[in-house]
């Protein structure tokens, strides 16, 4: 279990990839996010080639690999929320995204001496090395003491 102490500013944490099925795609979309391009509904601008992913589906492909690819091994308590979330490269079928966690800053709270806060990057790639997605958040952390 790692805790606020054991966390490294510039430490990058490769936290595994995932595999996009066009049914996949189209079956978050028909969900959570139903506009033609995501779910392969062809319209004037739009052809069933076209479909990609929605935003939403990509950042939460990247939350389940931050999970399992470390938080889940982490005394990691809750997050702030979330700064400046981009989308930048198309997610189509059959991209696999490969997603990094950046230590980039971190301070012991001033009001809570039983935690502290990360300041950490998440990006997801494709395999042409695309960045596809990025956020910066803060993260709370159980320390030792």
């Amino acid at each position: 279990m790692l805790y606020y102490e054991d966390l490294e500013v510039g430490a990058v944490h490769k936290l595994g990839s995932h595999r996009v099925t066009r049914d996949e795609l189209v079956s978050f979309a028909e969900q959570y996010d139903p506009r033609p391009r995501h779910v392969g509904e062809s319209t004037e601008t739009t052809t069933d080639r076209d479909v990609v992913a929605s935003g939403w589906q990509v950042s939460s492909i990247c939350m389940r690999l931050l999970v399992d690819g470390f938080l889940s091994d982490t005394a990691a308590l809750s997050a702030f929320g979330l700064e400046e979330l981009r989308w930048e490269h198309p997610v189509r079928p059959g991209d696999t995204i490969t997603a990094y966690y950046t230590i980039a800053d971190k301070r012991v709270s001033n009001s809570r001496g039983d935690r502290g806060y990360v300041v950490n990057e998440v990006a997801g790639y494709n395999q042409r090395d695309e960045e596809v997605v990025s956020w910066q958040a803060t993260t709370i952390f159980e320390r030792r003491e």
